[in-house]
């Protein structure tokens, strides 16, 4: 192993040793294998769905460090490694794939059947320290932040879903759900469909008046049906693509009922629970030949890499996801991060571990 550090012996981590039971302490800082490096992570983001990973569902064995939205910078390589990634920044795709089945062979990764991951099947970002194969890492440069940066992760599954979307120029798009997902399917759609509108629908006043000052026009669904609202503000009888982020039987059944005919369905978000739709729902899926697609993780093959094209973005100025960026907090204050979080007073997009290096 070649190190530009001294690598300690141990490190500080966030570990779930049970539901509920995260706790801020000492384990062994691990050491890279043939064809890995050690990233230091310097920024790690709270996804929505670690909030029932660490306090409802559990990963899938204890102990586990959570933590999937990270970047940081290499300082150590195992045997093998081109000793010029030494220093450089990386994010990292997450998802490491079995590479043995059907899915894999296609190199959609993100469809495979025996796959391990960062932060819920392995150890992940809540950490000082990580262990990473070279063919995960998602380099970028020095001039963006790793706060940023670490945006790659949810930057490349919204990219993924407008790609399914298919949103094209004059589309007018509608997206259902105000988290840092949907600010971002908002943001990248906004891109493809100029001359159409894209409208972002929720409940929050407060982040309906951020969506405002970014330029979206919205719908606020306890004052207003999205249908109606999407007939205000475009004139016509739906969106023609729209985004369902949020995972609840009232949301996509409110997209259906959004939805152009011959319009498009994305469904991005996680279920909290099981789903059902009403039969005059389902038959406006029929009536309307909608298309309904599925939207799962992103693309990262020699054909389509979602996090290439995100990085990219990030690093070419555009769009400006600095501000989705709410709230920092080291790893020793989890309790007032997850805290913050989980009040629904404040105003928060995407909370993030960080260290103080920029």
């Amino acid at each position: 192993m070649r190190s530009l550090i001294e690598i300690p012996e141990k490190m500080d981590s966030l570990v779930l040793h049970g539901v509920g039971d995260l706790r801020y302490e000492q384990t062994d800082t691990p050491i890279p294998k043939d064809g890995e490096v050690l990233l230091e992570i310097k920024a790690c983001g709270i996804c929505s769905s670690d909030i029932p990973r660490i306090f409802v569902n559990g990963t899938y064995h204890f102990p586990t460090i959570p933590g999937h939205e990270f970047s940081g910078r290499i300082v150590a390589v195992g045997g093998g490694v081109d000793e010029s990634l030494l220093g450089k920044r990386s994010c990292v795709f997450p998802m490491l794939p079995c590479r043995k089945c059907k899915a894999c062979l296609s190199e959609e990764w993100a469809q495979c059947s025996g796959y391990s991951y960062f932060g819920s099947r392995c150890d992940g970002g809540f950490a000082q320290y990580l262990a990473v194969p070279v063919w995960n890492l998602v380099p970028f440069s020095d001039d963006l932040p790793y706060e940023v940066a670490a945006l790659c992760e949810p930057s490349a599954v919204s990219l993924h879903a407008v790609n399914i979307g298919g949103v094209k120029q004059n589309d007018n798009v509608a997206v259902i759900g105000t988290g840092t997902i949907g600010f971002l399917i908002a943001s990248f759609a906004a891109k493809r469909s100029q001359g159409g509108r894209v409208m972002i629908c929720g409940r929050s006043k407060n982040k309906l008046d951020y969506a405002e000052k970014l330029g979206f026009e919205t719908i606020n669904i306890s004052q207003e049906d999205i249908a109606a609202g999407i007939k205000r503000i475009t004139g016509s009888d739906g969106a023609d693509v729209v985004f369902e982020a949020v995972g609840s039987n009232t949301a996509i059944a409110d997209s259906i009922k959004a939805a152009a005919a011959l319009g498009k369905v994305v469904l991005v978000g996680n279920p909290e629970s099981d789903l059902a739709l009403e039969k005059n729902v389902y038959w406006s899926v029929l009536r309307k030949q909608l298309t309904i697609a599925g939207s799962w993780n992103s693309s990262y093959n020699s054909r389509i890499n979602d996090w290439k094209q995100a990085i990219d973005m990030l690093e070419n100025g555009g769009p400006e996801l600095r501000g989705l960026i709410t709230h920092t907090f080291s790893m020793d204050n989890a309790r007032q991060a997850f805290d913050t979080i989980k009040d629904r007073s404040q105003f928060t997009l995407k909370v993030m571990f960080t260290n103080s290096d920029k």
